[in-house]
């Protein structure tokens, strides 16, 4: 039994991960997403994105959103992948990994999110 719901997870983990959820945009997720429960009981995603545009992008953030069953958000967390005010770009075809931590109750977590923002460098 154990070994058909750690395939049913792993599927869900795969499915969640792949798909970018900003299907027009240039940066979207590079892979699945990772979530574990830390040694203090916080949930923790960890991933990559990649550019997939043409040209560079600044300002990337990813956002994690917590949902219950009612689909009420529980939480939200963002992180921006690079230092805030800084002038680093995500070069196109170029990967940045990133680790978001939520304090939300796994037990009542139903359905997770993930949004992708980033501000293109030459508008």
């Amino acid at each position: 039994m154990k070994k058909y719901l750690l395939i049913v997870v792993a599927i869900m983990f795969f499915a969640w991960g792949c798909d970018s959820p900003e299907d027009d945009g240039v940066v979207g997720l590079d892979g699945p997403i990772l979530e574990s429960v830390d040694s203090n009981g916080m949930l923790e995603f960890n991933g990559a994105v990649i550019n997939n545009g043409d040209r560079p992008v600044q300002s990337v953030y990813v956002v994690i959103v917590l949902k219950d069953e009612d689909g009420s958000i529980i939480e939200a967390n963002s992180i921006s992948l690079f230092e805030e005010g800084s002038d680093i770009l995500l070069y196109p075809l170029e990967r940045e990994f990133f680790n978001v931590s939520v304090s939300a109750d796994p037990a009542r977590v139903f359905s997770k999110d993930v949004e992708i923002y980033y501000e293109d460098q030459f508008e």
